[in-house]
């Protein structure tokens, strides 16, 4: 994680479509903390050169970007 993210982000998968919307990827991650958590992550990772650079690498090849907010459920082993 990036410096300045909150302790209780973690990543919790990196996920890829071949079928469907191809080339798809998802990436879930699980904030601890909420999204006050969420929003401090995002800034302290978009201040981070490893993450800019990154997006840099990618953004040509995106379609789109989007964000969806997901509360799990009360057997979800991640709650």
């Amino acid at each position: 994680n990036a410096e300045g993210t909150d302790p209780t982000t973690t990543l919790v998968t990196l996920l890829y479509s071949e079928v469907g919307r191809l080339n798809e990827v998802i990436e879930i991650w699980r904030h601890g903390n909420g999204v006050a958590a969420m929003e401090q992550s995002r800034a302290a990772a978009r201040q981070a050169g490893e993450w800019r650079s990154a997006i840099a690498n990618i953004a040509d090849l995106a379609i789109e970007f989007s964000a969806t907010i997901h509360k799990p459920l009360s057997f979800s082993p991640i709650r």
